[in-house]
């Protein structure tokens, strides 16, 4: 895919020649021009006679030629689209199934440690009247507002009820663009700003000191130290303040693939993105190159490496010399003729350019996808191998308590991309169909000479009559090169879809799976539910984690003939701390005092049970 900008009237679109199909025409334009011309010169007929008495001869054959071209160039225009819909969606539907998967895996028993809190457990909540508000609200800055502020006075009396002058806020907005891009930049900074420190002990604001390590923290401690540890985040450097510090910049182009927090990401998320990565990458590849016997390699992503290059011709000087077996200058020509998309040419193309794998390719794994025959089969090999790791790890409880039925609708998801994927091979494996491509081709050749012999005929300046000529087929020519680049939307390089940089994007996307839950998650910590714990233990109620655990009084009634059914009720309740209970219970109150007495022996045990290292 050739990159390009806008320029004043397009101009600077005119010195692009490797991919140019105004460059390809140029040559069918100049053939049309010595026609012309040696008509123009050898032609002894005299002014009385001519070969046409009204261009409307040839406007016709003009005009039928015309509307054959344009036709095939909007079917080649409907396959590019579709190609590009095609690929873009099943990288859309494999990836929503890895990232489903690898959300379920953070619900699995052996990761309950690093849960958040859930605002199911802290209902009660509600009713301080918090927000969830990442920042405090912003000044008013309306067009009124910086309209306002070109008037001295105004300013003054806008500075006055905002508390903020036009200059403070002015830096605040030079501020925010640096502290809030999404995206690392050697401008940008990283550090904790004074709202995020004030919302911390903000009572109004349901806000935690958050977690940079996304929780892993709490569930992998250093054998040797005891201390928490993290993937791409070092806990460990920054103490117990290590959840409110974010990483210096420049940080680690690794990201979430960092192992600078001294762990490594989690072993079935690592094999879920190696597997989510090597389908794509079968796929692409069967895509750009479906033939057995050429070499299709694969090769290892290294997450934060450079993206690859969109244009072919901005490829670095090596990969350039791998890729083409002649100089600029003999490509170029070749490409100008249309004779440079041969077997041979495109096999060192792909070669160079291999489809990058996160992890790498196991010997192994070629093994297997050498055996499998067909471009179809390649990518159901591997398609198989993701399904399995899926249905194994599900039965094995890797996915925590996720119903049959939600795993169903992940493999439909599985399916809907191996349908966008044939939907892909149908363009790629399918051409043009041959009539209509033969049709066109002959026609633009005629047009060769019949522009020639029209404007011999009406032209009466022959500078005039070669220009007409030249523009004429030369538009012609052109909209049949474009169809021509067009129909095959993984083959004609430098106007191919740029599978390798979106198989990159797609592998970066994978590796946010290792990030685990949202650093924000982790509000539990926060001053005001830490103060609403207080209230709720001096009302009676005990806290445990996350989890609000009351004393469930049976309802009684006052009728004596329920009584006994009342107190057989306390009983059961109680029998696993004391078998002292009487047998009835008189009064309401009197079973109010025996809850009461239950609950101080409760905490007794429960605090010797601690001491001696049970609970």
């Amino acid at each position: 895919m050739i990159e390009y900008y806008r320029g004043a009237y397009g101009a600077n679109l005119l010195t692009r020649w490797h991919g140019s199909c105004l460059a390809k025409a140029f040559i069918p334009g100049g053939i049309s021009v010595a026609i012309y011309f040696i008509l123009h010169y050898l032609d002894q007929t005299p002014e009385d006679e001519v070969y046409l008495n009204h261009p409307y001869a040839v406007g016709v054959l003009v005009s039928s030629v015309s509307f054959l071209i344009i036709f095939r160039a909007n079917y080649g225009y409907q396959r590019y689209w579709e190609a590009c819909s095609a690929v873009h969606q099943l990288m859309s539907k494999w990836m929503d199934t890895a990232m489903f998967i690898g959300v379920f895996h953070l619900q699995s028993d052996h990761l309950k440690d690093m849960d958040p809190p859930n605002f199911f457990d802290y209902n009660d909540l509600n009713d301080l009247n918090l927000t969830r508000d990442r920042e405090s609200t912003p000044p008013p800055l309306d067009e009124e507002f910086f309209n306002e502020m070109g008037s001295p006075t105004a300013a003054s009396e806008r500075s006055v009820e905002t508390g903020l002058s036009h200059s403070d806020i002015s830096s605040q907005l030079r501020r925010r663009r640096f502290e809030k891009s999404i995206h690392s930049t050697k401008n940008t900074t990283n550090g904790t700003s004074r709202d995020t420190l004030d919302r911390l002990h903000d009572l109004t604001r349901l806000f935690g000191p958050g977690r940079l390590d996304g929780g892993w923290g709490k569930v992998y401690p250093n054998d040797i130290t005891g201390k928490p540890t993290a993937t791409y985040y070092d806990i460990q450097k920054f103490g117990k303040d290590a959840s409110r510090i974010p990483p210096s910049h420049p940080a680690d182009k690794r990201g979430f693939a960092s192992t600078k927090g001294g762990r490594t990401p989690s072993l079935f998320l690592q094999e879920l993105a190696h597997l989510a990565s090597l389908l794509c990458a079968v796929a692409l590849t069967t895509l750009r190159n479906g033939l057995d016997d050429v070499e299709s390699p694969l090769g290892v992503y290294t997450p934060g490496q450079k993206w690859p290059e969109v244009d072919a011709h901005y490829l670095s000087t090596d990969v350039r010399r791998q890729a083409y077996d002649q100089g600029p200058l003999m490509r170029t020509i070749r490409y100008l003729l249309g004779i440079d998309q041969t077997k041979h040419a495109r096999t060192i193309y792909n070669a160079a350019r291999p489809m990058l794998v996160i992890g790498g390719v196991s010997d192994n794994e070629i093994a297997f996808l050498q055996r499998a025959r067909g471009p179809h089969a390649k990518t159901q090999l591997v398609w198989n191998w993701f399904s399995d790791l899926l249905i194994r790890e599900h039965h094995a409880g890797t996915l925590g308590s996720v119903g049959p039925p939600i795993i169903s609708r992940v493999i439909q998801f599985m399916s809907d991309g191996m349908l966008y994927y044939n939907h892909a091979r149908k363009i790629m494996f399918t051409p043009f169909p041959f009539p209509h491509a033969q049709l066109s081709a002959f026609f633009v050749l005629m047009m060769l000479v019949a522009i020639p012999l029209l404007m011999v005929e009406y032209a009466n300046e022959p500078w005039l009559g070669a220009l007409l000529t030249f523009l004429t087929v030369t538009c012609l020519a052109g909209l049949h090169e474009v169809a021509r680049e067009l129909e095959n939307p993984f083959r004609n390089a430098p106007n191919d879809v740029p599978l390798c940089t979106l198989l990159a994007f797609y592998n970066e996307a994978l590796i946010t799976m290792y990030s685990g839950h949202h650093p924000d998650a982790y509000w539990g910590e926060s001053d005001i539910v830490k103060k609403w714990n207080r209230e709720k233990s001096m009302n009676g109620v005990k806290k445990e984690g996350s989890q609000v655990v009351g004393l469930e009084i049976p309802t009684l009634s006052t009728e004596s003939d329920s009584a006994d059914e009342g107190g057989a009720a306390v009983k059961k309740l109680f029998d696993p701390l004391t078998d002292a209970l009487p047998q009835c219970v008189d009064s309401l109150e009197e079973l109010k005092r025996l809850i009461i007495n239950q609950e101080a022996k409760i905490k007794d045990l429960q605090d010797r049970a601690q001491k001696k290292g049970i609970m």
